[in-house]
C-alpha cells in the first residue's frame, strides 16, 4: 500500500506543477496517510502558495478533489484532501 501512497503524492505534485511554479510546489509539505476511509492527503505550506491551489471561492481545490477521486479510482483507493496553512 505504501507504493500507492508514493504514487498519489507524485501525481499530486505533478498536478500542482501544471499551474503553480515548480519551485513553489517544492515548498509544499504533502503528506499522505492511510486511515479507515482510505488515503488522507494533507497539504501544508505558505498561505500565498496555498491560495493559488485553493483558487477563487475554493473552485480550484474542488476541481483538484474531483481529479483525486478519479486518480483514487484508478489506484483502487479513496482519496480525501485537506489543505492547511503553516502557522
Amino acid at each position: 500500500m505504501s507504493e500507492k501512497v508514493a504514487e498519489i503524492k507524485a501525481r499530486i505534485k505533478k498536478l500542482f506543477s501544471l499551474w503553480v511554479d515548480e519551485n513553489k510546489v517544492n515548498q509544499l509539505d504533502i503528506e499522505a496517510k492511510l486511515d479507515e476511509r482510505g488515503v488522507l492527503v494533507e497539504i501544508n505550506g505558505p498561505q500565498e502558495i496555498l491560495s493559488l491551489i485553493i483558487g477563487k471561492r475554493g473552485q480550484t481545490v474542488n476541481a483538484v478533489r474531483q481529479i483525486l477521486k478519479s486518480i483514487g479510482g484508478a489506484l483502487g483507493a479513496a482519496i480525501s484532501l485537506k489543505v492547511q496553512t503553516k502557522k
